[in-house]
C-alpha cells in the first residue's frame, strides 16, 4: 500500500558541541531510543487509566497526578495530590500526597500530609506526616528481598485472574 524509498529516508541528527567561545560545532549522532537516566514520566490529572490486570512500569521517575485503576512500578513513584491508584504502588523510593487503594510496597515510603492510603504498606523505612490518613497495616520485613516477594506474590495473583 505505502512504501518508503530511501530518498526519503530522514537524515540522522548531528549532536552540537559547543567551543570555548560558545559558538555550536560538530555533527556526531544523538540516541533518542531511552530517556536519561534522570528522566521524570508524568501521568497528567487530565488522564484515566483503565484496564483488566492493568500493570504501568517505569524505568525511572513517575509523577501519577491522573486516575490509575491497575498496579504501577518504577524507581521512583509519587501520587501527587490529585492522583488516585487503585491497585499496588511498588517502587525503591514512594511517595503518595493523593489517594491509594491497594498494596503499596517500597524500600523509603513517605505519606505526605495529603494522603490518604487504604491498604497494606510493605516497607524497611516509613514516614507519615500529620495529616495524613492510613487504613491498613504497615509490614517491615526483616530482609529487604522480601519486598520484591510481595510484588512477585501479587503478579502471581494477576497471572491467576486472567
Amino acid at each position: 500500500m505505502f512504501t518508503r524509498s530511501s530518498a526519503t529516508e530522514p537524515t540522522k541528527l548531528g549532536t552540537r558541541t559547543t567551543n570555548a567561545n560558545g559558538a555550536i560545532n560538530g555533527s556526531q549522532q544523538h540516541s533518542t531510543s531511552r530517556p536519561q537516566s534522570g528522566a521524570k514520566s508524568v501521568i497528567g490529572n487530565d488522564l484515566k487509566i483503565v484496564g483488566q490486570g492493568l500493570k504501568i512500569v517505569s524505568q525511572g521517575a513517575l509523577q501519577i497526578d491522573g486516575a490509575i485503576e491497575g498496579d504501577v512500578q518504577g524507581t521512583e513513584v509519587v501520587v501527587g495530590e490529585q492522583g488516585e491508584v487503585t491497585g499496588m504502588v511498588a517502587a525503591q523510593h514512594v511517595v503518595v500526597r493523593g489517594k491509594v487503594s491497594g498494596i503499596v510496597c517500597g524500600m523509603m515510603v513517605s505519606l505526605q500530609s495529603s494522603a490518604r492510603v487504604n491498604g497494606d504498606i510493605h516497607h524497611m523505612s516509613l514516614t507519615i506526616e500529620q495529616g495524613a490518613e492510613f487504613e491498613g497495616r504497615s509490614r517491615r520485613p526483616s530482609d529487604p528481598s522480601e519486598l520484591d516477594l510481595v510484588v512477585d506474590a501479587r503478579a502471581a495473583i494477576d497471572a491467576k485472574v486472567a
